[in-house]
């Protein structure tokens, strides 16, 4: 495994940390402002190091633009990893830009939907992105080259047996589109009615320092000062994040377009009944009534939630099927996905 950029420590699986071969100065690649700038000039020449040292028959982008892949011999196979094609979406948004930035987007337009063609494989991380890379791309990209892979989790590390709290918990980047503030509103109705406890675990702060000290931290320190049973933990280790999973009866958000959405998988796995909006891969990811509950509202969440905290019985044979179901997100099935991809690209 290769990387073209330091990875952070704080923002990544402390494995990645121990990457050997990086093939950017890391002053450098904090200058890379711009998909063209850096599809052109740091994250090809790093890829084509790579490509010279290993000389691999496969190469799999799971970050950059497509666009990197026009350094790669024809030869080599090439597998982009969509989480969602944002950079095409911008297309959708360029009567907001000013001509000069038109102009500088151009050349990047060219090289992505140049290398687009050229793709073996596009394996998308849930049936909603895949059909929003079918409806961008579809022109652009080889017949039957989609593919669908969910991301996958260790669920080894959620097998431990903790008696439940009596408690709510939010998980994830802390940003406005994730509906944490939705969340606290349902925390509130239910405290009232149930005593239950709120812990909030969140990420992401650098990102939007302002949202989170103005609309989030503030609040929650106001309701700690007023004797609510809420907590704030932000950038926690990834082991205080599975610890609050694991004690948590459940774990509920707001963002009707998450992509995926991998923490409700780590929530089940860890038999923590999820509440998420009915909306894009959650549908995917969540059965509604069996493993958790997908609201059409955010006014709704504190009535499944009820139905839950209410009954010990519901809790318990929810939590096992959510168990059983995170199990099909297991490294060992995902890979094993890849590993017949890989290997029907190759014969």
């Amino acid at each position: 495994m290769c990387a073209w950029a330091k990875p952070i420590e704080g923002s990544c699986f402390k494995e990645l940390l121990e990457i050997e071969h990086v093939y950017l100065p890391s002053t450098l690649s904090k200058l890379a402002k711009g998909e063209l700038f850096r599809c052109n000039f740091l994250s090809s020449s790093a890829l084509k190091q790579c490509l010279k040292n290993y000389k691999p028959d496969i190469i799999i982008n799971a970050i950059d633009e497509p666009a990197v892949f026009r350094v790669a011999h024809p030869a080599v196979k090439k597998i982009q990893y969509c989480h969602f094609p944002i950079e095409v979406q911008k297309l959708f948004g360029f009567q907001q830009y000013d001509l000069p930035h038109l102009i500088y987007r151009l050349p990047y337009l060219y090289l992505l939907y140049s290398e687009l063609t050229k793709l073996d494989a596009v394996v998308c991380n849930s049936r909603y992105t895949l059909n929003a890379v079918r409806l961008l791309w579809k022109y652009h990209i080889l017949k039957n080259s989609l593919h669908v892979i969910y991301p996958s989790i260790n669920t080894t590390l959620f097998e431990k047996k903790i008696k439940k709290e009596h408690k709510l918990c939010y998980v994830g980047r802390i940003a406005p589109e994730k509906g944490i503030e939705h969340v606290i509103d349902a925390f509130l109705k239910l405290n009232k009615k149930t005593g239950v406890s709120f812990e909030i675990v969140g990420g992401g702060i650098r990102w939007n320092r302002s949202y989170f000290e103005e609309r989030v931290k503030s609040r929650v320190l106001k309701l700690q000062r007023e004797g609510v049973p809420i907590k704030l933990s932000v950038d926690v280790p990834y082991s205080q994040i599975v610890e609050t999973l694991l004690t948590s009866k459940l774990m509920v958000s707001y963002n009707p377009e998450e992509h995926f959405g991998i923490v409700p998988i780590e929530a089940q796995a860890a038999g923590c009944v999820p509440i998420v909006a009915r909306g894009a891969g959650q549908t995917e990811t969540v059965k509604h009534g069996v493993t958790g509950f997908l609201v059409k509202s955010p006014e709704s969440i504190a009535d499944y939630a009820l139905s839950v905290l209410n009954e010990d019985k519901l809790q318990l044979k929810m939590s096992r099927a959510a168990r059983e179901w995170a199990s099909s997100f297991s490294r060992e099935k995902i890979a094993q996905k890849w590993i017949d991809l890989l290997k029907k690209l190759t014969i």
